[in-house]
């Protein structure tokens, strides 16, 4: 093995774990914090001090699981506990009246999306710099174990100047995990994808224009949409591009979930095990070529879910403790996030170009 291929395999797949961590208090207590939160905080060796859901019997249930040994009974009462980091895993729809009742000066991760709409996470926002509430998104697919790399091979110029990134899922998702989403007026843009397009603003910055269409599928009309197709506008040198298919119910043998990142000197290729039979998942994969190499793979040491869930709340709590400048996923940058959401959705609605047929 080469030099450079040895430097390739060095690029580290973890975010580093802070000196000292402070208790955790999550609100909600759904199916992701069951499948994601908790085994990651579990896995990192982090304090989960309690947890709180209008559903007590819920939390009580999860409490008993993990060995937490509170439930709190009110959202006042689990605020009461200011020096403790607050992950709130909520749907949409209650995350601005939750952060009307947040205290001041405090430290909060919010699932995403941040709100039902760009207006509401504007307001969220507001409310955060208001209160000097230190926010972050849990846009977890930045800390996964197959991505952190890339941000390392990008750093060191391994891929030269960025040209093509593509997002292909064509996977079975079981949506009836989630029942809240048949509530939700649009679903695949905000609810999934909407971590494809955090993880391209955070590798090529902000697009300047884009076409979206989100549709439904007949075996799955109870959802507002289920598929996604979207080309996003970098200008004349970078394609950019999602083509996301939860509905391919013909079995495993053509599924399949990867994103393509090439450049000038070097390319990337990530493989998203979690969405192949999820929510079991299946391996990922990492594989980087540059120049003077063949392709490189990587023995990735985790998943998506829970590992990345660590790398987020490791960001925030070395943040506190001033190890970490900056929070990676801040609000201030998750806000960019929701506008471009938000835009998929106009577009999608508005129908794109009328052709000019011949009469």
């Amino acid at each position: 093995m080469s030099n450079q291929e040895e430097n390739i395999k060095s690029l580290s797949q973890t975010w580093p774990i802070p000196t000292k961590t402070s208790p955790i208090i999550i609100i909600g207590t759904g199916g992701i914090v069951k499948d994601a939160h908790l085994p990651a905080y579990k896995k990192a060796g982090f304090n989960v001090a309690g947890l709180y859901d209008v559903d007590k019997e819920k939390a009580d249930t999860l409490a008993k699981e993990y060995g937490i040994n509170k439930v709190f009974n009110s959202f006042e009462e689990a605020f009461e506990n200011k020096d403790s980091i607050f992950d709130l895993a909520l749907p949409p729809a209650n995350l601005l009246e939750v952060v009307e009742k947040l205290p001041e000066n405090i430290y909060a991760i919010f699932q995403k999306p941040l709100g039902r709409s760009l207006e509401e996470g504007n307001k969220i926002r507001k409310l955060c710099h208001q209160k000097n509430i230190n926010a972050c998104m849990n846009f977890q697919l930045r800390f996964s174990p197959i991505m952190l790399p890339v941000y390392e091979a990008i750093k060191n110029n391994l891929l030269g100047e960025l040209v093509e990134l593509e997002v292909h899922v064509n996977v079975h998702t079981p949506w009836e995990l989630w029942p809240f989403l048949k509530t939700l007026d649009r679903v695949e843009v905000p609810l999934h994808s909407i971590h494809y397009i955090d993880w391209i603003r955070s590798v090529l910055g902000n697009p300047k224009s884009l076409y979206c269409q989100s549709v439904k599928h007949p075996k799955v009309n109870e959802l507002a949409d289920c598929r996604t197709s979207a080309i996003f506008n970098y200008g004349d040198q970078i394609r950019c591009c999602m083509t996301i298919n939860h509905c391919h119910s013909f079995g495993r043998k053509n599924q399949d979930a990867y994103i393509r990142l090439e450049g000038t000197k070097g390319a990337a290729k990530m493989t998203l095990g979690l969405l192949l039979d999820y929510p079991n998942g299946e391996p990922e994969a990492l594989e980087i070529i540059t120049e003077n190499t063949d392709w490189v793979k990587f023995d990735i040491k985790g998943k998506w879910f829970p590992d990345a869930f660590i790398g987020v709340m490791a960001n925030m709590q070395r943040f506190k403790n001033g190890e970490d400048e900056k929070l990676i996923t801040s609000i201030d940058d998750s806000i960019d996030t929701m506008a471009i959401v938000d835009s998929c959705g106009i577009s999608s609605q508005s129908g794109g170009l009328k052709i000019n047929y011949a009469d």
